[in-house]
């Protein structure tokens, strides 16, 4: 008489043994991209530049509510009391700009700022604002 019971759990008994094998591949495996990734991350040293941008708002600003950003991070969001108006900001990115916006219309005004650093002066007029040279 043959005994299929036993031939059941032996079939149950590779079939799990197979997936303990995949399971302990997959972790295997995961653990590797983490090691991978945390190497990378210890390799990368943030670059620090040594420019710096001098900007200002010097002409036609004073009354408006403006917000002045360098890429995405803000220096000056409230109403201009008083002109000229000067940030100071060390460059922080390969390529940067500075971008001003007015407030109450929404415009907004983006000029490029050179690698080198350097002294920026904006002045609006009639609600264009403008590199002043």
């Amino acid at each position: 008489m043959i005994n299929h019971n036993t031939d059941h759990l032996k079939t149950n008994k590779q079939f799990m043994l197979g997936n303990g094998l995949l399971a302990f591949a997959v972790f295997i495996i995961v653990a590797l991209f983490f090691y991978l990734s945390f190497r990378e991350q210890s390799k990368k040293q943030e670059h620090r530049y040594q420019e710096s941008y001098a900007i200002s708002l010097v002409k036609g600003f004073v009354g408006k509510d403006v917000q002045v950003l360098v890429n995405d991070s803000v220096l000056f969001n409230a109403a201009v009391d008083q002109e000229p108006l000067t940030f100071s900001i060390t460059r922080f990115a390969e390529n940067s700009s500075v971008i001003i916006v007015d407030n109450a219309t929404d415009q907004m005004a983006v000029f490029e700022l050179s690698e080198q650093g350097g002294v920026y002066s904006f002045e609006n007029q009639g609600g264009e604002v403008s590199l002043r040279e």
